[in-house]
């Protein structure tokens, strides 16, 4: 008997032990503050960064085929189906017309100003309803193409203005490199774009050839300011 109360003593001591409460100190609380704001700061950044690419990844599906039609539409616009063949229109007129030494007609004036004038409104109207689509370079090459066919507009409505005056040689020469720095920018979209635009590569070298073959113009070269306030001289 005495054997056995013992025993319950001892079972009693230990079982007191084990269940004894912890006791929770503020430090304990602090620590375990410290580790959950922890947790928490490597596990949001994650979390969001991963959601955000799924998220990212799931809108440039969406867009995929807005960005295809959106460079469909440029290619139209800057291929042979209107910017590259009115190029074209632009340096046989302005040639000719120095070399034959008279004017445009006034309806051909007003006719390519129209043009130049139609083609800046539709470059503008692609980028501001596709820009969210179309990336940095496309973009860029497309602002400076509008920024070159306005200074054409510019250039063609001071033809306008002197008319019946024929172009002179600086002026002619001119508009000649400002088509030339045009063509050289639609040729690099249009790469850009996945077409091998064959007219306005051809268009290019003839007209980088032609601007190194011409006669440096012998007469005054007196600095005219067009509407635009740039300057011809």
């Amino acid at each position: 008997m005495g054997t056995n109360r013992s025993s319950e003593r001892l079972l009693l001591a230990m079982l007191g032990f084990v269940v004894q409460p912890l006791i929770i100190t503020l430090d304990d609380i602090d620590l375990s503050l410290i580790s959950a704001l922890i947790g928490l700061a490597v596990t949001i950044p994650v979390t969001y960064l991963i959601v955000d690419r799924v998220v990212a990844r799931h809108d440039r599906k969406k867009l995929e085929p807005v960005e295809k039609l959106a460079k469909e539409r440029l290619r139209s616009k800057l291929g042979v189906g209107f910017l590259t063949t009115f190029l074209i229109t632009l340096v046989i007129d302005i040639t000719s017309a120095v070399g034959e030494k008279k004017s445009l007609s006034k309806d051909l004036i007003s006719l390519h100003i129209e043009k130049l004038k139609g083609a800046q409104s539709d470059l503008e109207m692609l980028l501001g309803v596709y820009n969210n689509v179309l990336d940095v370079r496309t973009t860029h090459l497309t602002s400076s193409i509008i920024l070159f066919i306005e200074h054409l507009q510019e250039d063609f409505e001071y033809l306008s203005q002197i008319y019946p005056k024929p172009p002179t040689k600086v002026h002619a020469s001119h508009i000649e490199d400002i088509i030339l720095k045009t063509v050289k920018l639609t040729k690099e979209e249009l790469q850009v774009l996945g077409t091998d635009g064959v007219q306005i590569r051809a268009l290019e070298e003839w007209l980088t050839n032609y601007t190194k073959t011409r006669v440096t113009p012998a007469e005054p070269r007196e600095m005219v300011e067009v509407s635009g306030k740039h300057q011809i001289g």
